[in-house]
């Protein structure tokens, strides 16, 4: 199913996101089904070490491919793309990459409350220096997930990433039962879809998901986050 949802993006690629800067897909393959594209890639043959949970097996495929990167790619920075991200405005990836800066280290969701213990990171789905398991080796821990490993404190080191919140929505952290998903002006890069309903909604007649405000959605996510603080809620487990 993941596999065969990323095919489809990739099939429509054209129709989802203008790409006008020069860019190279870079494929791991843990289970020998290629994706097909016309488009300039490569392709990593990985395989999982044995006894790992499933975020686990995410954190060291993340691992594999930031050593690579760093070791043989010339880019300036690079996106870590899960099956579960899709963009929703063609000009996705040049508007985020007119707000990478040369301090930058990460640019992604900043999450701001402690679902799965990740207050003050950034989810993984994000932009990454070339060199950034340089900086980041130190602080991996192969027992959890690479998107909790890194806290950034938003007053000392708000150099060194970038949020993307107003146009990036990581719909675990921001939708509940109270408040369904809606689309609004400004998203850019919807994370954690389940389906492929959104991916059906920008590619037929996009009559799925309401379009609301962006004022909308920043109070949402304030009241939200206001009601996860008073609620002094336990750590959620990372995802299995």
């Amino acid at each position: 199913m993941e596999r065969e949802r990323f095919q489809r993006i990739l099939d429509h690629w054209h129709e989802l996101v203008e790409m006008k800067s020069p860019f190279r897909f870079l494929f791991v393959d843990s289970l020998g089904e290629k994706l097909q594209t016309d488009f300039p890639h490569d392709v990593l043959e990985y395989k999982d070490l044995p006894l790992l949970k499933r975020f686990q097996r995410t954190a060291w495929k993340w691992v594999f491919v930031a050593q690579y990167v760093e070791k043989n790619m010339d880019c300036t920075c690079w996106f870590w793309w899960e099956w579960d991200v899709l963009p929703v405005q063609k000009d996705c990836f040049e508007f985020f990459r007119q707000r990478w800066t040369s301090s930058c280290r990460v640019m992604g969701y900043h999450v701001k409350d402690n679902k799965w213990g990740m207050r003050h990171r950034i989810n993984g789905a994000a932009f990454y220096a070339r060199d950034y398991w340089s900086y980041f080796a130190p602080s991996f821990d192969a027992t959890r997930t690479f998107d909790t490993c890194k806290r950034f404190d938003p007053k000392t080191d708000r150099n060194c990433f970038v949020e993307l919140n107003r146009w990036y929505c990581l719909i675990q952290h921001e939708i509940s039962s109270s408040f369904p998903f809606a689309l609004t002006p400004g998203l850019r890069l919807v994370h954690g879809i389940k389906d492929e309903s959104l991916l059906e909604h920008m590619l037929g007649e996009r009559k799925h998901f309401a379009v609301r405000s962006d004022i909308w959605r920043a109070l949402r996510y304030r009241f939200k986050l206001l009601l996860t603080q008073l609620r002094l809620r336990k750590v959620q487990p990372p995802e299995r």
